[in-house]
């Protein structure tokens, strides 16, 4: 037990994770049950439940493409990469396709199937079955007929049994002819019949159609990744062997199917290429005149060569004429900065100009401009050679423009010639590429018709061969096989899905009974209602006896006494006259223990040599004599507020629980008017005179719900407890005891738990019989013997 503490909501785990854990382990038993019990369940699921197996055979698509006549890849290719994904997908088709399936069915006979039958399921006979059923009608006679025969081996012959189970009397010899349903039948066997004496047999006629369309739907066939060409084949049955066997004959019939296709085809290409030899050899003949007629008229060689001479010869021209416009442009450029020239500078040594006359005058220009310049650093203006230099750059000058004007006027020249040169190698080499085009055409049609004629050639060959020797059009990466192990059902699936049922079933069950409980069970549910006022104790369950501490006890009953003892002394009001407090216990509704706790809050303060007065202030259900031998009409507290005569003192009953300083008294004969009595004034004038003789008056009310006498004298009180049941007061209830208190109705009130741990073992019983006078009702808490079970089973 802990000591008292003020808590209020904000410290007050919402959540409490061991708490909710705790509230399903409680009930280990029935997870334990139920996780058992669906566990057979799946136990015997799996044990009578015919298992289903799977058979994967892989098989490969061979190219044959080659053997049937086509256009080159290369004349195609240009279409994408998704015609391989599409030529396996029509092999898919082809595989799965009706015509195929009904051969199959035919060949193994898929239409009649055999079953023998056991206690809870059938077995089907494959490949091995001790009886033959023959059906004595043609195959397209029974391809639309379904017939089920169901019959018991008996001596000398067999006995059918219709669909009721009924056995017919007549018993049918083997091997002898029998109608059922206009279809005419006969059963025999290679093995002595007395072995299987008193067995069920089940024989089977199905459609053709309808047993071929199961097939075609059953078959799961797909690709293999990217552009692979194998393919995987899977097929479910409830016998591996027949599954198998299945498959192989797919792959088998699948493979002829190639085989006659491909021997058509080669049969066909060689009838066409035989009519195409006579047309294309003559094709080739006309083209080849064409061509030769055509190059002697236009004096034509080589196109190609052609071509390129004349681009070269063109492109030389357009250079030419784009050299002489810069050298022209050159030459103007000069010719002004001649004019703009200043005298006795020099000009830039290269030019450009392709004319070496003009270039050397300017060189020599230059020369002059230097050698004067020398001169003048060591003579003067005057000196005669100066003089001179000055007059040869004059006349250089002048025939520098003369130079430069002649140059135009060649320039001028040479840039007409090549414009009309330019202009004839462009006329020539516009008309090549009419030339060219109709040479391609004729060289092009020739291509064509010699491609095709050497195709057709090649083709028969193939064809031809095709026709005499034609190989498989698959090859069988993996024949049929099975796993040992069914894929259904699935044992793991299966029991770990009864795990989850087995723990989801209890589960919701706790899940519900707890969300549907609106009971008040430990501390931290009352905290989080009440919030700040206080939890002065926590009082455990005590079993099935009614109990009161004694002095010197150690049991844990009256170490929580002695701390709500303790905590008490926090919340009474320091009094300077020193007379002793008063203690009021109340609830909301009966059957809460306020006696219980009043009796033994008494001798919590007894036990330390403080004289303590209990009263029994609860009249209309008084609870004192069932801790007591006295009688429940014993003279007490409504006596005395009844009768002015009756001295309080003279009502005390002393020495019981061991006790010699705790007094009782007790509630009286049951009155018709409690809450008159209550408020006539004498209770106040008893407690005024034992609060002089006592240390502590702790008074046993009536619940404050039901009637309103504990709110009639509440103001007597220095200390309100409020006593709460665990696993019995309903959380609603105790919103009427806040309202109390916001009110003022109730003074410093302080909530006791009663009966903590009650879920944890053993159930506290009180004994509680209320049943309150005036319309109050009869105590709906008795339980029958069944429902007592109940709540200590499963706290229901």
């Amino acid at each position: 037990m802990e000591n008292f503490e003020f808590e209020n909501q904000a410290n007050v785990n919402d959540f409490d994770l061991l708490g909710e854990i705790n509230k399903y382990l409680k009930y280990w038993y029935l997870f334990l049950f139920s996780v058992l019990f669906f566990f057979i369940i799946a136990k015997i699921y799996l044990r009578y439940t015919t298992p289903i197996f799977e058979s994967k055979t892989q098989i490969k698509i061979l190219d044959n493409s080659s053997s049937a006549f086509k256009l080159p890849e290369n004349m195609i290719s240009i279409f994408g990469g998704k015609s391989n994904k599409r030529s396996m997908d029509n092999e898919i088709e082809m595989i799965k396709s009706y015509q195929l399936m009904e051969r199959v069915v035919k060949k193994l006979d898929l239409t009649t199937r055999y079953y023998r039958v056991g206690y809870f399921t059938s077995k089907e006979l494959w490949p091995n079955h001790p009886f033959t059923v023959n059906w004595l009608k043609s195959s397209e006679q029974l391809q639309n007929k379904s017939l089920r025969i169901k019959i018991e081996v008996v001596n000398n012959g067999y006995i059918i049994i219709d669909d009721e189970n009924n056995l017919n009397s007549n018993v049918i010899k083997f091997n002898s002819i029998h109608i059922l349903s206009g279809i005419p039948f006969k059963i025999s066997t290679k093995y002595n019949y007395k072995e299987f004496l008193g067995k069920v047999f089940i024989f089977e006629l199905l459609p053709l159609k309808q047993t071929a369309l199961y097939l075609s739907k059953a078959i799961n066939v797909g690709s293999g990744v990217g552009q692979s060409d194998i393919l995987n084949l899977t097929l479910t049955g409830e016998n591996s062997s027949k599954v198998e066997a299945t498959l192989n004959e797919i792959v088998k019939q699948f493979d002829l199917d190639g085989i006659k296709d491909r021997q058509l085809v080669s049969q066909r290409t060689i009838d066409f290429v035989n009519n195409r030899f006579n047309f294309l050899g003559s094709q080739l003949d006309s083209i080849e005149t064409d061509k030769e007629k055509y190059k002697q008229v236009n004096g034509l060689t080589n196109v190609d060569t052609d071509i390129s001479s004349a681009s070269k010869d063109i492109e030389a021209a357009r250079d030419l004429i784009t050299n002489v416009n810069n050298q022209i442009e050159l030459t103007k450029y000069i010719e002004s900065t001649l004019k703009s020239h200043k005298k006795f500078e020099s000009f830039p040594l290269e030019m450009g100009i392709s004319s070496a006359i003009i270039n050397q005058l300017f060189g020599n220009y230059n020369s002059l401009i230097f050698e004067r310049e020398r001169l003048l650093f060591s003579a003067g203006e005057n000196n005669p050679r100066i003089k001179m230099i000055n007059d040869q750059l004059d006349i250089l000058k002048n025939d520098m423009f003369k130079s430069l004007k002649n140059y135009q006027s060649e320039l001028l020249v040479s840039l007409e010639k090549s414009k009309v040169l330019y202009q004839q190698y462009l006329e020539k080499f516009n008309k090549l590429p009419l030339y060219e085009k109709f040479i391609r055409s004729i060289e092009r049609q020739q291509s064509i018709k010699e491609a095709l004629y050497i195709l057709l050639l090649q083709k028969r060959e193939e064809a031809a061969i095709n026709v005499a020797v034609t190989g498989p059009s698959i090859k069988v990466v993996d024949y049929a096989s099975s796993n040992s192990t069914a894929i259904s059902p699935k044992k793991d699936l299966i029991y770990l899905g009864s795990l989850i049922i087995g723990l989801l079933i209890p589960f919701l069950f706790v899940f519900v009974k707890n969300f549907l409980d609106n009971k008040i069970h430990n501390k931290q549910e009352l905290l989080r209602i009440v919030r700040d006022i206080p939890i002065v104790s926590e009082v455990p369950f005590i079993g099935d006896d009614l109990k009161v501490m004694l002095d010197n006890d150690r049991s844990v009953l009256a170490e929580s006494f002695r701390i709500l003892r303790t905590n008490i002394g926090y919340l009474l009001p320091i009094k300077i006259d020193k007379q002793a407090p008063v203690l009021f216990v109340t609830s909301t509704i009966k059957g809460e223990g306020k006696t219980f706790t009043s009796i033994n809050l008494g001798m919590a303060f007894a036990t330390l040599g403080k004289k303590v007065l209990v009263i029994g202030a609860d009249l209309r259900n008084p609870q004192f004599h069932n801790y007591t031998d006295m009688d429940k009409n014993h003279i007490g507290l409504s006596n005395y507020l009844y009768d002015i005569s009756i001295d309080w003192r003279s009502l005390k009953v002393a020495g019981k629980f061991d006790s010699p300083d705790l007094d009782l008294i007790f509630s009286g004969i049951i009155p018709p008017n409690p809450a008159e009595l209550l408020s006539n004034g004498r209770l106040e004038l008893l407690l005024d005179e034992a609060k002089k003789e006592y240390d502590y008056i702790v008074i046993d009310t009536a619940p404050t719900l039901l009637v309103t006498d504990s709110l009639t004298i509440s103001q007597f009180a220095d200390v309100t407890l409020f006593v709460v049941r665990a696993d019995f007061t309903e959380k609603k209830l105790l919103q009427y005891s806040l309202e109390l208190k916001q009110k003022g109705k109730l003074k410093n009130i302080a909530y006791v738990l009663n009966n903590v741990g009650v879920n944890l073992s053993y159930r506290y019983k009180y004994g509680y019989g209320y049943g309150y006078g005036y319309g109050y009702g009869e105590d709906v808490f008795k339980k029958s013997k069944i429902k007592e079970f109940l709540n200590k089973k499963f706290n229901i």
